[in-house]
């Protein structure tokens, strides 16, 4: 969008997770929760992943850093005391480009025959067919579908943000 001329509000944030000894079965599937914006789930071997949040600051690394691993724990304690002695056995970060209200930009652009759909963050694997069929209804129309209105890039100019914050805890 920069080549463009176009203001994009994205920007690259690591999003972090990390993952337990094996457990005997006790989440089924998952508990998130959107005040601590993390989630614990369990997987099938019995390893729990604790995920969510992000660095608060732009970063092209995938490393993890010890700042967002300490207040992730912290809040899964938080919902769990039982796991304050657990052993971790790995961790990760991967690249997500998220905008300042965590929600995608999708609708027409400033130019012709340019559309917008960017800035999924953490949403985009699971929001791919419903944003597949309303793409291809405002391209194929030339109507904005309802749905997709409140994404509009406009909204932040306006100061009309998505409020979709807490998503972002059980998203990934």
């Amino acid at each position: 969008m920069n080549k463009l001329r176009i203001r994009s509000p994205i920007h690259t944030f690591p999003l972090q997770a990390m993952v337990s000894q094996p457990f005997k079965p006790f989440i089924n599937p998952l508990v998130s929760s959107s005040a601590l914006h993390c989630y614990v789930q369990q997987t099938s071997r019995g390893e729990i992943v604790f995920g969510g949040g992000s660095d608060p600051y732009p970063l092209y690394n995938t490393r993890s850093t010890l700042d967002l691993k300490e207040s992730l724990l912290a809040h899964a304690i938080e919902m769990f005391p039982f796991m304050a002695n657990v052993k971790l056995m790995r961790q990760w970060a991967g690249i997500t480009d998220m905008t300042p209200d965590y929600s995608p930009i999708m609708g027409k652009s400033p130019y012709d025959n340019y559309y917008l759909d960017a800035g999924w963050g953490t949403w985009g694997f699971k929001s791919t067919p419903i944003c597949g069929k309303t793409m291809a209804e405002l391209v194929a129309t030339g109507k904005t579908p309802d749905l997709i209105k409140p994404f509009e890039l406009s909204r932040f100019s306006r100061f009309q943000q998505v409020n979709e914050m807490g998503a972002t805890a059980a998203s990934h």
